[in-house]
């Protein structure tokens, strides 16, 4: 049918240009069951097939569709969902049966409570869905029927539909994720409502959009004042360690020379906060978002830093060449190379997603001119930064400069 013809060209163009790219969503199967009975009247006056108003009635029946998709927001996405429903037609005072298919093709946002409400961990991720396409259905005959041989097409018609509904993702994980969907379909032509509820499968490529993270400000280290020690001078009471406090009161004997001590002659401990700042940098090959070998030993470093650092955090920048078809397609591209940098970190080497933030610059910041190949190829990277920093209690030294 050209109504099918037209949804397969749509999902094959769609999907080539977008199938590296992070935040790209296919739901290969999608199931349900579709309601139509609510609306007898209206549909037994458009398949009147007699002119005796014993018109057909549409049954219930089955849906499959699938739909492909792309992340506009980490919580929303536009949809564009091709389905069937095949379903049984009766006409009325008759045991005469027909086959009645409707063929739909939409596209629809998936809006999230999310982005209202704010991003959460949650793995439930509800969602409102708003949208328009178009409905052909088509009579056929199983047997003859009133002059009309088997088989033979009874009556089609074309019309614009408008879909509402509410339904919700369950993550398994951060490429899979269940789906369910209750939806209301109103045939603007034919002035009826029909519903629908469904579920399917829904995978992600290149991994879900991440929200920013904002990196904490930094705190001032606490200043601890070293204590002043005034020891009487006692002509007979000696001094061993050198530490300015007698041997008489010394409750701490044999202090290196080099440490700060209180009136009782132990070691003063201090507050030293030891900051971390390092830099990664990741090239990839043309068109590409596959990290190389050569790079997860650098990879694995910054893991093992961030381990080290519990409140370190990383903010991972992708750049493009300027090639490709558009400068939306390098955007997608530097984007999808940031998220794969992020997925190896938190798939690969358990840093928290939240530590995280992503950013795609497309080919807006080159570092080298894009007129050769070797400049393009140090267009095509990734460059995160990672800060944190921790403290440790140390004795203090007379070296020591606290700040």
């Amino acid at each position: 049918m050209k109504l099918n013809k037209i949804a397969i060209a749509l999902l094959a163009v769609a999907a080539a240009p977008l199938s590296a790219n992070a935040g790209v969503t296919i739901s290969p199967l999608l199931l349900g069951y579709h309601y139509s009975e609510g609306a007898d009247d209206e549909q037994r006056e458009l398949f009147d097939v007699n002119g005796d108003d014993n018109g057909i009635y549409k049954e219930n029946g089955l849906y499959t569709g699938a739909a492909l998709g792309v992340e506009l927001t980490p919580s929303t996405q536009f949809q564009v969902e091709y389905g069937v429903a095949n379903n049984d037609g009766v006409i009325d005072g008759s045991d005469v049966e027909f086959d009645v298919e409707q063929e739909t093709i939409s596209g629809n946002f998936l809006i999230g409570t999310e982005e209202f409400t704010g991003y959460t961990d949650n793995a439930l991720k509800p969602y409102v869905l708003v949208g328009a396409g178009r409905s052909k259905i088509e009579v056929e005959n199983q047997e003859a029927y009133n002059g009309v041989a088997a088989g033979e097409e009874l009556v089609e018609s074309t019309d614009t539909i408008g879909n509402l509904g509410l339904g919700a993702m369950y993550r398994i994980n951060d490429a899979l994720s269940l789906r369910g969907e209750a939806r209301a379909i109103h045939n603007f032509d034919q002035d009826w409502w029909e519903g629908m509820a469904l579920a399917g499968l829904e995978v992600v490529l290149g991994g879900h959009l991440a929200p920013t993270v904002a990196v904490p400000p930094m705190e001032e280290p606490e200043v601890v004042e070293t204590p002043v020690v005034i020891v009487d001078e006692v002509e007979e009471d000696m001094d061993s360690d050198g530490d300015g406090v007698p041997d008489s009161i010394d409750q701490c004997p044999n202090t290196p020379m080099n440490q700060v001590v209180d009136a009782r002659g132990c070691p003063v401990t201090v507050d030293v906060t030891d900051e971390l700042k390092m830099e990664l940098r990741v090239f990839f090959d043309n068109d590409k978002s596959v990290i190389k070998s050569q790079y997860q030993p650098e990879i694995a470093k910054v893991a093992e830093k961030m381990r080290e650092y519990p409140n370190s955090t990383a903010r991972i920048e992708g750049h493009a060449s300027k090639t490709g078809p558009s400068a939306s397609y390098n955007q997608r591209l530097s984007e999808a190379r940031a998220m794969a940098v992020k997925s190896m970190l938190t798939n690969e080497f358990g840093v928290a997603p939240n530590r995280l933030s992503t950013v795609g610059y497309g080919y807006d910041r080159p570092i080298a001119p894009n007129d050769t190949e070797e400049g393009r190829a140090m267009n095509r990277r990734v460059y995160a930064i990672i800060t944190g920093d921790k403290t440790m209690t140390v004795n203090q030294t007379k070296d020591m400069v606290i700040q």
